[in-house]
């Protein structure tokens, strides 16, 4: 089903350009200007015609993510410039005596292509100039990409800055993971400035002995406190 805009939009192009080359006598042709009167309807179905594939085809697919109708009005820009890539290359072989039956029906074919794609735009020659309605058909393939191609970035940081107002907690709980040591230790506040440290006294001189340990003290013996009683003597003998 998206491949059928891609189709539609391609075809819809072409089909508007072949009415303006079976009802009207060509403006533009390769090499050459035909000078004609243009009618009213004529310049208004051209500006329809110029601001739907320069402004609003590529604006509508954009917005509503429709790659597909990019890629037609895209492939349409490039038909539009194949005459101009092709035929200069071809002049030569085109001139030549002993031009080759296969070369003259392809050079006629860009050039029936270059008077279609032209054709829709003569009319705005009259506002516009020869030169710059003339070059407006080789618009249309970088005007549909770069449209497209902005429209996504801003959506991308429009949607992402959004997301941060409306959760910022989120942001700030990521920050403070990625600053927690992988060990689970607390993470060493950061110190401003330049540290200066200064020496420190040792409080025990070295030539002091520590005491021994209680272990490796010698034991002391204790002494019991022996209390001798007088025996008793015999009351009677007292």
């Amino acid at each position: 089903m998206r491949r059928d805009y891609f189709t539609c939009v391609f075809l819809a192009c072409i089909c508007a350009s072949l009415f303006f080359c079976c009802f009207l006598p060509l403006y533009f042709t390769y090499g050459l200007i035909v000078p004609r009167e243009f009618g009213t309807p004529e310049k208004v179905f051209s500006i329809l015609f110029a601001s739907s594939v320069l402004v609003i085809i590529p604006v509508y697919a954009a917005y509503r993510k429709k790659f597909w109708i990019t890629a037609g009005l895209a492939v349409y820009g490039i038909l539009a410039m194949l005459p101009m890539w092709i035929l200069p290359r071809m002049a030569e072989k085109l001139a030549a005596e002993d031009v080759n039956i296969l070369t003259v029906v392809e050079g006629f074919i860009l050039k029936a292509i270059y008077g279609m794609v032209e054709a829709p735009f003569a009319s705005l020659s009259t506002f516009l100039g020869d030169e710059f309605a003339a070059s407006l058909p080789f618009k249309i393939l970088p005007v549909s990409l770069i449209i497209y191609v902005a429209f996504q970035v801003f959506r991308f940081y429009r949607n992402a800055y959004l997301a941060e107002q409306m959760d910022p907690a989120s942001v700030m709980d990521n920050t403070a993971r990625e600053n927690v040591a992988p060990t689970g230790e607390k993470p060493q506040p950061e110190v401003l400035g330049t540290v200066i440290s200064a020496p420190v006294r040792n409080p025990r001189p070295e030539h002091v002995r520590r005491p021994a340990p209680a272990e490796s003290r010698p034991a002391t013996e204790k002494k019991e406190n022996v209390i001798e009683l007088p025996s008793r003597m015999n009351r009677g003998n007292s």
